[in-house]
């Protein structure tokens, strides 16, 4: 549903005057464990944009391990074996301080 909504605004903005520079839209929907782009451009349909793996679907979570960062689907594959370093479902937590319930 709000992945519908930001597609529509996307568009509605795609629908602005000529006068407007903008080459690009991008559209970003922040589910709770799964997060996807989609691209808007002139002259050509709407794009859901592929992460490094040919994925639309991307897991949020990014896992810090002695000095490097891994995302998406290589953060979730040392899931297993390294949990405490690898916070997930990090949209859950967007405007709430860590005192929250």
């Amino acid at each position: 549903m709000r992945f519908t909504a930001a597609i529509t605004a996307a568009l509605l903005c795609a629908s602005v005057p000529q006068y407007v520079s903008a080459k690009a839209i991008m559209g970003i929907d922040l589910g709770s464990f799964f997060m996807k782009v989609a691209l808007v451009q002139r002259n050509s349909p709407l794009e859901i944009v592929t992460n490094l793996h040919s994925k639309r679907k991307t897991e949020q979570m990014v896992l810090f391990d002695q000095g490097s960062r891994f995302y998406g689907a290589d953060a979730s594959s040392l899931l297993g074996r390294k949990p405490q370093l690898t916070p997930s479902g990090m949209s859950v937590c967007l405007g709430r301080d860590e005192n929250h319930p």
